[in-house]
């Protein structure tokens, strides 16, 4: 967890950046107000090679001129070893501040332009040379189609993580098998730019919910199929709250509506979140996102889903 520090608001303001403030700080790194429409953020792990990969995703982005910003980084800096971006500062508040414990559906809107901007952004060179999670290869590196990415992702992680999720979820193989069949089957799907982690935290929005900008990407961003980004956006928008199975089930039936996603696709593709993204945070699986996850292979409804596409 990256903390606010110090000596970086020194080095900013000796740079020419008066008033610097502190504005967040989180498990990718602290972030900075620079003045002058301008942020500064010092990155906990990554390198300066991958974060100018990085810096050609958001402009092909921002080069499809979508209906609300996203993030730019205008400067990549290596500082006594830590990498150091500046950025276009995006204007608006986190679509949390005003929705208290839930998602009331005069949210939904957001969130549904948002999905809707991002899967009409083609999917670009930039957008495949992206690593996710904690990997340092490419996703797309050796796959050809979107369902070969995909289904490496998951085997690796399997590879690794899969003990943990056989303790936890009964007939773990037989689920992921039931999930690998699901992703072969999606080879042909329509690729766009993916951001993987679309939750209200993440959604700015002004004072009357008009959607401003999207930050954050990173986490499982690149090139894929737009469906996977609505999947794991109704499962996470709200994850632990009182009312988090009831907002799942409506987004999840909203999106199906709204783009015609199958619901058994919607839902085979979150067992397939819950695969790849279960040890993101815990490598021990002790956390509440293992859970959460463990949580979602083990669901009726998932469990159907995956024996429907299966049949």
């Amino acid at each position: 967890m990256q903390s606010h520090e110090t000596n970086w608001i020194e080095y900013f303001s000796s740079g020419g950046h008066r008033d610097v403030v502190p504005l967040a700080a989180g498990m990718e790194g602290a972030v900075y107000r620079l003045g002058q429409g301008l942020v500064g953020k010092v990155w906990g792990q990554r390198e300066a090679a991958e974060l100018k990969r990085l810096q050609e995703f958001y402009a092909d982005i921002s080069a499809a001129g979508l209906s609300f910003a996203t993030p730019q980084i205008l400067e990549v800096r290596e500082v006594e070893g830590t990498s150091v971006t500046i950025e276009r500062e995006l204007a608006g508040r986190p679509l949390k501040q005003f929705v208290g414990d839930g998602v009331p559906p005069e949210a939904d809107a957001a969130v549904v332009e948002v999905l809707r901007g991002l899967a009409s952004v083609p999917a670009t060179a930039a957008m495949h040379q992206l690593a996710v999670l904690d990997e340092s290869t490419p996703l797309w590196e050796g796959a050809g189609s979107w369902a070969a990415a995909l289904n490496g992702l998951l085997r690796r992680r399997v590879d690794v993580f899969g003990d943990q999720l056989r303790s936890a979820v009964a007939d773990f193989d037989g689920v992921f098998n039931q999930v690998a069949e699901l992703v072969s089957r999606q080879a042909d799907r329509p690729q766009s730019v993916v951001h993987g982690d679309v939750c209200l935290e993440n959604i700015l929005v002004d004072d009357d919910l008009r959607l401003t900008a999207l930050l954050d990407f990173g986490f499982l961003s690149g090139a894929g199929d737009p469906a996977w980004d609505a999947s794991i956006t109704a499962g996470i928008v709200d994850m632990y709250g009182p009312h988090a199975r009831e907002v799942d089930d409506r987004l999840t039936h909203r999106m199906a509506r709204e783009f015609g996603y199958p619901v058994e696709l919607l839902l085979g593709y979150r067992a397939a979140y819950g695969i790849a993204a279960a040890n993101a945070y815990d490598p021990h699986g002790a956390d509440g996102h293992f859970a959460w996850c463990a949580a979602v292979l083990r669901r009726e409804d998932v469990r159907e889903a995956l024996g429907a596409i299966a049949v």
